[in-house]
């Protein structure tokens, strides 16, 4: 009851632990934008931006502080103190400064039906916020799979030691770490849902950048409606996997929020003079500076890196300053580069691969992988999605919103369509761009960033959630569609479908929210509801947690170790070649390479073991039971009822 009351308080505690980092990360985003030379305006896209800026430089210092094994207490507490002192300046500097014109129609001739509209869309955007609150303030359940794997597992392992170690047995710690190094500090100062609020509030500051940048988009030398905003942030949050992605600590709403900042500074640091390009520099720097933070979350925003990169050479071609331009370009580039490299080094000198584990063929000395595992691991990417032909990248929109599971791995059952669906929005509004005229060089570069996104992620791994980041300008896009249909039938038309949808994708994460309700408010207790959501594996859990301090429990068919509080290993074959599996004759020799590793404890998942029985390496894992080397100590409520379940051995 203790451990229960304890997690209730955290939760509880959350909100203002977020609260006060969010004015450290405005402090530290303020000051960026200061060694920017953009002076503090009364404009609430500059504070995003600020915000941002400021989720980037907090989690740099906590990696910083983390690889100098200064991850203690005193230090996380200075690192966020420290941000507060320029959030003072930037809040009295902004005080006395002008209002920025934002286009907002709060004058007089707005019309009362769009004024409206407008409501209207606010308050479902506030509900919206609500149900993914109390997802955010739920304990890490089983739909949360990578989170209990390694994005809040690794940062548990790095508090418990202070430090970021080499994790050898998990290449997912050697990816782009941003977001995971705030989940640490949040994990730290209010548990799992300080942690995932971090990711929430991303998701979060991506909608309201889009509302604001959407609001004041142009649109034949006039602004739209200011629904237009709302309209393209309802677009991106109701997504159900957006929605699901806000109670979660994955990282792709991190990505969204870096890169659709980064896109927005570029295509405003751009200025058309009689139809020739002008370009800001200081522009290109703070784009180069949140894609080197959407680099520092995620190595796919390489590729959109690069898009944006071509796409401000292909502007600043026709530039006639050359020297500005090559200073913008430069500036861009450059600073993308130095923002996000902290991570590929750290890859290099640990693994000799900067993008380790991927492109194997070009880094053949990568540690503990080989070309067998790289097969496999391809494999595994190319699993998802409903083929590579030209009509199915033509139906993606489609298959996207109504076959969700399809995109999703982990649920192939209608969960899935309910949380892997990116929504029935695009496929029904993206063909009106074909009745709006001129739409604009933005609309038409945002296009063209979707289509070739789309493209790279239709020809390597057709994952739902990689394609979030990119579907947030393409809000935008639609959000113009809906307001600058030339005639009133298509506008209601467009407007009535729009509605229905929102409705529809408010209606599938209902159930989820529910879930949620019941375990924030007390209704049901933390451990019930993570006995129901995680079965077996919370029994094992809490076996494992009373297992002698210096006990080292080996994972098999299992990787979500975050709920165990015994150091542990992944040993699958697949995931290293730390054991040799091949030269391995019987149980004994298995035994004796475990012992190797320190570990005292095996644990099987036997309800994932379908389909290995043949292999190797199960097969003297098998061995090592019969002979005894590996004695029976624990078994969940399934095992013991004769179904598969989960099983822990004593390595003896």
């Amino acid at each position: 009851m203790l451990g229960e009351w304890a997690t209730e308080m955290q939760s509880l505690l959350a909100i203002p632990v977020l609260l006060l980092c969010l004015v450290s990360c405005l402090g530290y985003g303020w000051a960026v934008l200061a060694l920017l030379r953009r002076q503090p305006e009364r404009d609430p896209l500059q504070a995003v931006y600020a915000l941002a800026l400021g989720m980037g430089t907090l989690a740099y210092l906590v990696l910083f502080a983390g690889l100098a094994g200064a991850l203690h207490p005193p230090v996380l507490v200075g690192l966020v103190v420290a941000g507060w002192v320029p959030a003072v300046l930037y809040l009295r500097a902004r005080r006395g400064s002008t209002p920025v014109e934002n286009g907002s129609p709060g004058d007089v001739d707005e019309p009362r039906f769009e004024r409206w509209i407008t409501l209207l869309l606010v308050g479902y955007l506030g509900l919206l916020v609500l149900m993914s609150l109390l997802s955010a303030l739920k304990p890490v359940d089983g739909l949360d799979w990578d989170s209990l794997s390694y994005h809040l597992a690794a940062p548990k392992i790095y508090l418990r030691e202070g430090r970021i170690p080499f994790i050898a047995y998990d290449s997912h710690t050697q990816f782009p770490f941003t977001m995971e190094m705030l989940y640490t500090l949040g994990l730290w100062a209010a548990g799992p849902a300080g942690a995932k609020l971090f990711h929430w509030t991303a998701g979060w500051l991506t909608a309201l950048a889009l509302g604001l940048w959407t609001a004041r988009l142009p649109y034949r030398g006039e602004r739209l409606p200011f629904w237009a905003g709302p309209l393209a942030a309802a677009f991106f949050a109701s997504m159900p996997l957006v929605l699901w992605e806000m109670g979660t600590a994955y990282v792709d709403l991190g990505t969204s929020l870096f890169q659709f900042l980064a896109l927005a500074a570029l295509a405003d640091s751009i200025r058309m003079r009689e139809e020739v390009p002008e370009v800001d520099p200081r522009g290109t720097a703070l784009a180069g500076i949140l894609s080197g933070f959407a680099l520092g979350t995620k190595m796919t925003a390489l590729l959109q890196f690069g898009l944006l990169g071509l796409a401000l050479f292909w502007v600043l071609a026709r530039v006639e300053d050359r020297k500005r331009a090559l200073q913008a370009l430069l500036l861009f580039g450059g600073l993308g580069v130095l923002v996000g490299s902290p991570w590929y080094v750290k890859s290099w000198l640990w693994t000799h691969n900067p993008v380790y584990p991927f492109f194997f063929r070009f880094f053949p000395h990568s540690y503990s992988w080989t070309e067998e595992m790289t097969r496999g691991y391809e494999a595994e990417q190319k699993a998802f999605g409903l083929g590579r032909s030209p009509m199915e990248f033509a139906l993606a929109p489609w298959n996207l919103g109504m076959h969700g599971r399809a995109f999703y791995i982990n649920f192939r059952s209608l969960a899935g369509d309910k949380i892997g669906s990116l929504g029935p929005v695009w496929a029904g509004l993206l063909p009106l761009l074909l009745w709006v005229r001129r739409p604009g060089w933005r609309v038409g570069g945002f296009c063209l960033y979707f289509f070739l996104s789309l493209g790279a992620w239709f020809l390597l791994s057709q994952q739902s959630r990689y394609l979030v980041p990119i579907f947030a300008p393409l809000a935008a896009v639609l959000a113009l569609v809906v307001a600058a249909l030339p005639t009133w039938p298509l506008r209601a038309a467009a407007g009535a479908f729009a509605a229905g949808a929102l409705f529809l994708n408010l209606g599938m994460h209902a159930p989820l929210a529910m879930d949620a309700l019941n375990v924030v408010s007390g209704a049901v207790s933390p451990r019930e509801y993570l006995r129901a959501s995680l079965g077996p594996l919370q029994e094992a859990s809490e076996f494992v947690n009373t297992l002698p301090p210096g006990s080292r429990v080996a994972l098999y068919q299992e990787t979500r170790g975050f709920y165990f509080d015994r150091p542990y290993f992944w040993a699958n074959p697949g995931q290293h070649n730390l054991i040799p599996y091949a030269d391995l004759a019987d149980g004994g020799a298995l035994a004796d390479a475990l012992k190797r590793f320190g570990i005292t404890h095996v644990l099987i998942n036997f309800d994932f073991a379908q389909g290995v029985e043949a292999h190797h390496w199960y097969q003297v894992l098998m061995d090592a039971v019969r002979t005894g080397r590996l004695r029976e100590v624990f078994r969940t409520r399934d095992a013991e009822l004769g179904r598969r379940g989960i099983v822990v051995f004593e390595l003896r």
